[in-house]
């Protein structure tokens, strides 16, 4: 009977390593307003060969909003050359593991354009939106890593061309992408 429920606990204990690689490792980043306050959520997990990104966030004023992940684990204020405090401005400028210098559509190779630019975020008419894609400019692990870095909400929609940041306007939301 102890050897029956032995070969039990090892099948259950091989089960569950088998989800856990399946699944493999998660982040999460908290998103806050500029007031600090907790205004949604964004997830990054691995799926086939990419990154599947979810994001829900409330209280932005409908339409298409720019979102990019940046470079630093930070949505402190900073100040501009002039002086200007940038709200969220300790994030830095977009993730560009490939050095490509160039903002560019979230189809763009990272080898072309930032790594950074993923696709936009829609709100709806009652301030709430959401987003779910999945990318391979992105990862979990490796140059492409989003751990360590933040994702930020802009005020407008993203051109997918105009440097650094597509023209999208003031940063509103920002999240530190943390492993969870």
């Amino acid at each position: 009977m102890k050897q029956g429920l032995t070969l039990t606990a090892l099948a259950l204990t091989a089960t569950l390593a088998s989800c856990t690689m399946m699944t493999g490792p998660r982040a999460t980043a908290n998103l806050l307003d500029p007031n600090d306050k907790a205004v949604g959520s964004a997830t990054f997990s691995r799926e086939g060969g990419g990154t599947r990104v979810k994001v829900s966030v409330s209280g932005l004023a409908p339409g298409q909003h720019g979102m990019h992940i940046h470079m630093n684990p930070s949505c402190s204020n900073s100040a501009d050359a002039s002086g200007n405090t940038v709200i969220f401005g300790g994030a830095g400028g977009h993730f560009d593991p490939s050095n490509a210098m160039k903002h560019a559509s979230p189809e763009t190779p990272n080898t072309a354009g930032h790594g950074g630019d993923i696709p936009m975020i829609t709100v709806n008419s009652d301030g709430v939106g959401s987003a779910d894609f999945l990318t391979t400019k992105v990862s979990l692990s490796g140059p492409d890593s989003v751990m360590g870095r933040s994702i930020v909400i802009h005020a407008a929609a993203d051109d997918y061309k105009t440097d650094p940041a597509g023209n999208s306007g003031a940063r509103l939301v920002c999240g530190v992408i943390n492993q969870g």
